[in-house]
């Protein structure tokens, strides 16, 4: 059987339960799975003869059935996994789902989406790429810092950052080179979390859903999350009600222990989000997100087509 027989063989909440059991560890993603699941129910395969996909690997040493089974040979492309057969080590009978939910989580381990996206993050080790100035500064800080604690032989030429293998740092440091990675490593720290935030305000502003006063208290909050929605229903008029059951039927989140909720809706200019769409969603949304103060603002991001994208930022204010 192909793979993309599986995909339409079963609908999302028929392997639910297999998913929840590969996903322990993150059991908030669970509505990015739905996204990737549908994404992929929709996808054509592609016409290329490729390998089969083998299933191995699922047994513990007690003959138990493993959480996830070892799905070799799917590679990157999704159309081209679609078209592979599903062939099973040893003819082993096992229930189609757990074989489907393996291959999902496999399929989804460099993202939820095939879909190009317009905002990929930029590894800020290349100077040149930076986003923003805490991600300038999370630069210059390592740099100086590998630049005092690599012997320049050790150093890799053309390559910033880079230490030969063969070097290894001193293990018995003395106090002051102690103290001195303890304020590097701080420092590092503190950078990251701020070039984060300072991202997320970017999102929010670049795409006109809100004007950088209104959320750059972002930096000041204590802790926050991030959670993402795309709708997946190649219908304009169903989108909002695809992010409202992937909110309402697969997030597993207390809202009440935050103070306070961002959302930004995002489309294509050609189907912008509108009033009623708007107000739809903010009817719908759990009680208990209700009961918290949202900022709720509408924004642009041409890729999307007819579907629309829901940011939401829940935050602890200090």
């Amino acid at each position: 059987m192909k793979l993309k027989e599986l995909f339409d063989k079963y609908t999302f909440d028929d392997i639910v339960p297999f998913i929840k059991e590969i996903i322990t560890d993150n059991p908030d993603s669970l509505p990015d799975f739905r996204m990737a699941f549908d994404e992929l129910r929709m996808m054509k395969p592609s016409d290329e003869n490729s390998e089969d996909v083998l299933i191995k690997d699922f047994l513990d040493k007690n003959g138990n059935i493993l959480a996830n089974p070892v799905c070799w040979h799917l590679g990157y492309s999704w159309d081209e996994c679609l078209a592979k057969h599903v062939v099973i080590d040893n003819d082993y009978p096992l229930d189609d789902r757990y074989v489907l939910a393996g291959c999902l989580w496999e399929m989804t381990f460099y993202g939820f989406s095939s879909m190009p996206d317009d905002e990929a993050e930029i590894s800020f080790s290349i100077p040149k790429e930076l986003k923003n100035k805490y991600d300038k500064a999370l630069y210059r800080l390592q740099l100086s810092h590998w630049k005092h604690t690599t012997p320049r032989r050790y150093r890799w030429k053309g390559h910033s950052l880079c230490t030969d293998i063969d070097y290894h740092e001193r293990g018995n440091k003395n106090r002051s080179k102690r103290k001195r990675d303890y304020r590097v490593e701080c420092r590092e720290n503190f950078l990251r979390k701020h070039s984060q935030r300072e991202n997320f305000i970017l999102k929010l502003t670049r795409c006109g859903a809100f004007k950088r006063e209104e959320v750059e208290y972002l930096h000041q909050v204590d802790e926050g999350q991030y959670f993402p929605y795309t709708s997946r229903t190649w219908d304009e008029s169903k989108r909002i009600d695809y992010i409202l059951e992937s909110i309402n039927k697969y997030q597993n989140v207390d809202f009440l222990q935050f103070d306070d909720a961002i959302i930004c809706l995002r489309a294509s200019s050609e189907y912008p989000v509108t009033e009623d769409e708007k107000e739809k969603l903010l009817v719908g949304l759990p009680k208990s997100l209700k009961a918290i103060p949202i900022k709720i603002g509408l924004g642009t991001k041409e890729s999307m087509m007819q579907e629309v994208e829901m940011m939401l930022f829940l935050n602890v204010i200090k």
